[in-house]
């Protein structure tokens, strides 16, 4: 491959790298943008240097990623007042906080939305279930910073996703 070309290439995966992980901001799945991305530069560059195991690799960290972030979020809730019904509605509460967010702030809203849906479900569903404002409240807070806490663990395993398709296309 010419090394003019080779250089756009990477370029390109670089510029396609970043855009994915401020995807993830806007809540986007940039993890699995990422392997997308590698994807296809593996598939324009003939798999010369991003081969099907890297594939493999990324696209486990992937779910990993997702995994982790879903359960962080919905965790939070119910290590403070263990309850299915709160733990679902600080879930739902993230996922239509994250949506109705989406158009506020260039996108970065959608991040904000989600955390003030997770603490909106899981206050609600404990005040629902009879606890008091402040168990609500704690609960709330819990929520939010189990969603925090899983988006910050998802957007670290989606750089060192980058950097695992840095070293394989070098």
């Amino acid at each position: 491959m010419d090394t003019a070309l080779h250089i756009v290439g990477l370029v390109l995966l670089f510029v396609g790298c970043l855009a994915a992980l401020f995807s993830l901001i806007v809540g986007l799945p940039g993890t699995f943008i990422i392997v997308g991305i590698a994807l296809l530069y593996a598939w324009l560059t003939d798999f010369s240097t991003v081969q099907w195991s890297t594939l493999g690799w990324l696209t486990l960290l992937a779910v990993i990623g997702e995994g982790i972030e879903l359960a962080a979020s919905g965790a939070g809730a119910a290590g403070t007042r263990p309850s299915w019904r709160v733990t679902l509605s600080a879930l739902a509460g993230a996922l239509i906080g994250g949506i109705i967010g989406t158009p506020i702030l260039f996108g970065i809203g959608s991040l904000l939305g989600a955390l003030a849906g997770a603490f909106a479900g899981a206050a609600l569903a404990v005040r629902s279930e009879g606890g008091s404002l402040d168990q609500s409240v704690a609960t709330g807070f819990a929520a939010l910073k189990g969603r925090l806490l899983g988006f910050v663990l998802k957007a670290a395993l989606a750089v060192v996703m980058v950097i695992v398709l840095a070293v394989a296309a070098f």
